[in-house]
């Protein structure tokens, strides 16, 4: 309850979905794994981890510069990273529990979704899952120029919902992420320690 009181103070709510909303990641880990094992080097999910919140085919660079494989086959990893992850989506994603926040707060706040992800992927989990009537706005990766950390896809938000940044309130669950809100000039809610951070 005391939770809800704070987040409560915001004008305007803006999450993040993979890993922040919807269960996610261990999917993608696995097609990180399955895309290793198709070009024949041992990919783990341990740079998608640590580059939570980026862009597939920044991940695919990082990915590919740690396991030896030429960089200009990036295109190709990339096609079959999203090949194997919508797969494994569609059968193995889950909510977490920032989408009971969403539920409380429906009708209440205006709210918005900034993800990474792409758009076809984004509405088939949305669908999926029953949450694209939550939002008032979704920015995707197509959506802005720069993805996390820096703060263009929250800054989107933001304008959509029509909340100054400052009035308005992130859940997310990576480094990144958290990156891209402080820079935004938004507070972050941290689903990983359950509280609240600032930009000192």
């Amino acid at each position: 309850m005391q939770a809800l009181n704070l987040i409560n103070q915001y004008q305007g709510l803006i999450f993040d979905m993979d890993g922040t909303l919807i269960d996610t990641m261990p999917s993608h880990a696995k097609a990180w794994v399955k895309v290793g094992e198709y070009f024949g080097y041992p990919f783990q999910g341990d740079v998608m981890y640590r580059f939570a919140g980026a862009s597939v085919h920044t991940i695919a660079l990082e990915t590919m510069k740690k396991y030896g494989m030429p960089l200009e086959q990036v295109d190709e990893v990339v096609e079959m990273k999203r090949r194997f992850g919508r797969e494994l989506l569609k059968s193995e994603a889950r909510l977490l529990p920032a989408a009971d926040i969403v539920k409380h707060f429906f009708n209440r706040k205006p709210m918005a979704l900034g993800t990474g992800s792409l758009r076809p992927i984004t509405d088939m989990l949305l669908n999926r899952l029953d949450l694209k009537h939550y939002f008032n706005a979704v920015v995707t990766s197509e959506d802005v120029a720069a993805h996390k950390p820096a703060p263009d896809t929250f800054l989107r938000c933001a304008q959509l919902i029509e909340v100054e940044a400052e009035r308005c309130l992130v859940f997310e669950d990576a480094d990144l992420g958290v990156q891209a809100g402080l820079a935004a000039g938004m507070d972050v809610f941290d689903v990983r320690i359950g509280r609240i951070v600032r930009d000192c």
